[in-house]
């Protein structure tokens, strides 16, 4: 029968409890091919990119148990499971690479015996590894007839792959990508191909049948071999739609200007659509080069660009290719070069954009045309072709990132709100600042128009910074219920960057920090600095706990499902998540981190915790019971002290519900400091109708259930509640269950239990 949804909540069928899920990706290595990641040039654009492989990613069978116990311990009870078109197609059209369906089968039975819950995330990224991102096969490229050796000089894509040298990539630059020549063409032709791109007949057919069917039909591939292996419902949930979706050239007013929207992303080198197409075809252009400030993206400056090539294949190479992948077209009809100079959208002869509105109009009958319209037919064909394998499959929905929804068609159902929301600020500057500007309500209109609206949107230190979180989330939240319907909200993907600069600043009053703010804009740096051991990344104070405790926090202030971006099995300490400079991942290996700097965090850290001992036990108590022991912890902390995650933050470990006897009214942790213990509060709406008590997964480390230090100091956990009893039961070294049951025959407006537990010690 799988997951129940009733309305905003998941619902667990057979005993009505309410589901609220605690996730993270699995994983961003599978964006890449073995042995290719983004900063290598070795391996890349080697014969079309066909003989790659993706078995072994997000990890080799072989470690599965202990990545998948170590989610277990922290208390995830959802994967967004990262797959990609690449990996199940790569090979050519047409040909599926089995072995990589039959290993992420056996991951998915491993996930099964954790009792882990998945949704499939069919996952790109500015189209694919080829125009800088990540994603769909090498051939879709060749088929359009671009030449991704050349994206470089034509400015067609920024690539880590060909960039020189490759550790000076810029910060969060490859997002560019999705405007640029590559990008913005493959979605344009996959989602509007029909209607923009006509004359793009291959095999008979429109090229955006053909790549829509492919795609289609490589995920159903999967899908069937879910099927097949009885994980539908069980382990597999839902499908996620194709992340963060780019728009092409669709909707694009005028293709000779910039969006004059100053909230819209713009870094470095960013041509207008016309001045792609001419970079494109081998000409210069003189193109504007763009800063992200505090109040928005920028121009500060104008580059020419002069190509030595073009960023199309030539007669003979279109050919090659053609016949490589048994591919037929009338060259007569489309040849090769440009695609859009060839529906008639500039001319190359003279360099005049001679269609600046072709977008945004039917080509034919002159009538307005909208992304959102082709987005939903695609959304559509999508939803038949899973439900045709997987009947109950939950639709995990999301639109282009940040922006704000499409209104869903109405016949859709057993739907899930999916977008995704990332602290912009932090994670483009890899600092947590002392100032932040709330983007989503700045985005949609809340601080009016003008330049005033960046200072109104601004929140000056700690305290606001993380209630401007609590808001953002909250407009999205809202705008799923008003938008897309009464449907659950899953934030797909949140996360912090972990390669932050050092922080600089002491704890600053909201004058201070106000007046910090303006010298750093005014360049000066001359503040106070923290101590190595106020940095040291395990510690309270340090900048990653601080900005990950603020997303989570927003999270659970607005009661939202979310899964984290991201869990990363094999993160570098010097490359990150091996992807165009990102390093996101909760996890870390020591094996990875060689530096005596970072081993010494490591200690710092791992001392930091105390563990519980493993005892199987379900402990019958009532309200306002402490629960200590005299069992000594002797040899348990020699064996945390052996954990391998370097970046086993102070925020990471909290309580979660994952199964409610009603509906979640309020959430509230409290993470623990030198001096400040641990605290955890959750209400809900108890409901008469449930079975089953409510169970919330507690880590051992803040709230043990019987421990005590090696200097024989108690260390206690005080559990109280308003009403019925709780047990403690499944008791791991790392984490344990609370079970709390309450036997009232009629509902209750408001039930409440309260945990405090130690500090960090």
């Amino acid at each position: 029968m799988g997951i129940g949804i009733k309305g905003r909540w998941f619902t667990e069928p057979d005993t009505n409890r309410t589901l609220l899920f605690r996730g993270v990706n699995l994983s961003p290595n599978t964006k890449l091919p073995v042995g290719i990641p983004s900063h290598k040039r070795e391996s890349f654009w080697v014969d079309y990119d066909r003989h790659v492989t993706f078995v072994g990613r997000p990890f080799p069978l072989s470690d599965a148990d202990e990545h998948l116990q170590r989610l277990v311990n922290l208390g995830f009870n959802l994967l967004r499971f990262i797959v990609t078109w690449e990996a199940i197609e790569h090979e050519g059209p047409g040909i599926y690479d089995e072995d990589y369906l039959d290993y992420v089968v056996q991951v998915l039975k491993k996930c099964e015996e954790y009792r882990l819950q998945v949704y499939i995330d069919p996952h790109q990224d500015t189209w694919s590894r080829h125009c800088g991102g990540s994603g769909h096969p090498g051939w879709t490229l060749a088929l359009a007839g671009l030449n991704p050796l050349h994206f470089p000089q034509t400015n067609a894509a920024i690539v880590h792959n060909l960039y020189s040298p490759p550790e000076n990539f810029p910060k969060m630059i490859w997002n560019t990508n999705y405007n640029k020549l590559a990008a913005a063409t493959l979605f344009t032709l996959f989602y509007a191909g029909r209607t923009y791109a006509p004359k793009c007949i291959v095999n008979g057919v429109n090229i955006q049948d053909y790549l829509q069917d492919h795609y289609l039909s490589s995920l159903t591939q999967l899908a069937k071999r879910i099927h097949d292996n009885h994980l539908e419902d069980t382990v597999v949930i839902g499908y996620d739609t194709m992340n963060e979706p780019g728009k092409g050239y669709l909707s694009v007013p005028n293709l000779s200007e910039i969006s004059k929207d100053d909230v819209d992303f713009k870094k470095g080198l960013t041509p207008t659509a016309f001045q792609g197409m001419l970079l494109g075809a081998g000409f210069e252009a003189q193109v504007g080069f763009w800063e992200l400030k505090w109040n928005g993206p920028r121009k500060t400056k104008d580059v020419w660009v002069k190509p030595d090539m073009t960023a199309w294949m030539t007669d003979q190479e279109v050919k090659e290719a053609y016949a490589t992948f048994r591919w037929e077209r009338d060259f007569n009809i489309w040849p090769a070069g440009c695609v859009w100079a060839t529906h008639g959208v500039w001319d190359p002869s003279h360099q005049d954009l001679l269609r600046p509105d072709y977008f945004v109009k039917h080509p034919k009958t002159g009538q307005p045309t909208h992304y959102n319209d082709f987005w939903t037919d695609h959304l559509l064909a999508y939803e038949r072709a899973i439900r045709h394998i997987h009947e109950n499959a939950i639709l995990f929905v999301q639109p282009p990132v940040l922006e704000a929804p499409p209104k869903l068609p109405a016949n859709l159902n057993r739907v899930v709100y999916a977008p995704h929301w990332y602290d912009g600020l932090t994670l483009i500057k890899k600092k947590w600042c002392n100032y932040n500007v709330d983007y989503i309500n700045l985005s949609r209109g809340k601080y009016g128009s003008g330049p005033l609206r960046f200072l109104r949107a601004l929140r000056v230190g700690e305290k606001a910074i993380r209630q401007c979180f609590v808001d953002q989330l909250e407009t999205i939240r809202k705008e799923s219920i008003e938008i897309v319907g009464d449907y659950p909200c899953v934030i797909g993907e949140i996360g912090i960057p972990y390669d932050m600069e050092k922080s600089t600043t002491t704890t600053l009053s909201h004058v201070s920090s106000f007046w910090y703010w303006i010298l750093s804009l005014l360049g000066s740096s001359n503040t106070d600095t923290l101590t190595d051991s106020q940095n040291a990344i395990g510690s309270p104070q340090s900048d990653q706990n601080k900005a990950f405790d603020a997303n989570i926090n927003a999270l659970e202030k607005n009661l939202l499902n979310f899964t984290l971006w991201n869990y990363m099995p094999d993160n570098s300490a010097e490359w990150g998540d091996l992807w165009n400079g990102e390093d996101l991942s909760i996890f870390q290996s020591s094996d990875n981190n060689k530096s005596t700097d970072d081993a010494s965090v490591i200690t710092k850290q791992t001392n930091s915790f105390v563990k519980s001992p493993y005892a199987d036990v379900s402990v019958a108590v009532t309200n306002d019971t402490i629960i200590s022991s005299t069992d000594s912890l002797q040899g348990l902390l020699q064996q945390y002290q052996q954990e391998s995650n370097v970046r086993n933050l102070i925020s990471l470990h909290r309580p979660h519900p994952y199964l409610t006897a009603g509906y979640p009214l309020n959430i509230n942790f409290v993470s623990p400091t030198e001096k400040i213990c641990a605290s955890f509060e959750y209400s809900f709406e108890y409901k008469s109708t449930t079975h089953g008590p409510t169970e919330i997964y507690v880590p051992s480390c803040y709230f043990p259930v019987t421990a005590v230090a090696t200097d024989d100091t108690e260390l206690t956990s005080r559990i109280t509640v308003s009403v019925g009893t709780w047990q403690a039961a499944s008791i791991h070294n790392q984490y344990w269950i609370l079970l709390w049951s309450i036997e009232e025959d009629q509902d209750i407006t408001e039930v409440k239990i309260t945990i405090e537990g130690i500090t960090v010690i």
